[in-house]
């Protein structure tokens, strides 16, 4: 296995939402990002979208804890974490703000994006490299950061 790829992670809410509210945005970015020749970790990938959508309590403890592993390799890989912050009422945003952190300590680029009126927490808005208020800003951001 290669050490760094020139790569962006998706970071986002998963918990709570359901599989198409996970995958749509990654999709979009995977696109936009591939045709620029930047390869692209997407967390959708470990799990069906069955399992997508259960609850926390549907998800058995070993397969959690090994999809956290695997997570945590690929941020380690990536050189730029790209993160939907947008306010999800019925999401759990408690995962991406430990994927936030843990790329911040690797010293990685952590582009953010939300909506206009979202406000985010000190400790993301002080992580962050970059915070947008759009997700095609935030891509073409992850685009520089990557070239």
């Amino acid at each position: 296995m290669s050490d760094l790829l020139r790569g962006v992670y998706l970071a986002g809410p998963m918990a709570g939402l359901a599989g198409e509210e996970m995958k749509q945005w990654r999709s979009y970015t995977a696109l936009m990002l591939q045709n620029n020749g930047i390869d692209v970790l997407d967390p959708t990938r470990r799990i069906t979208f069955h399992e997508q959508c259960l609850d926390d309590r549907g998800l058995p403890d070993n397969i959690a804890r090994r999809i956290f592993k695997q997570d945590l390799r690929d941020i380690a890989r990536c050189e730029v974490l790209l993160c939907d912050m947008r306010d999800h009422p019925q999401a759990k945003a408690q995962g991406t703000v430990a994927e936030i952190m843990f790329s911040h300590m690797k010293n990685k680029t952590i582009i953010v994006f939300k909506n206009p009126l979202d406000r985010l927490n000190p400790f993301v808005q002080a992580m962050a490299t970059e915070v947008h208020n759009s997700l095609d800003d935030a891509i073409e951001a992850a685009i520089a950061y990557s070239e």
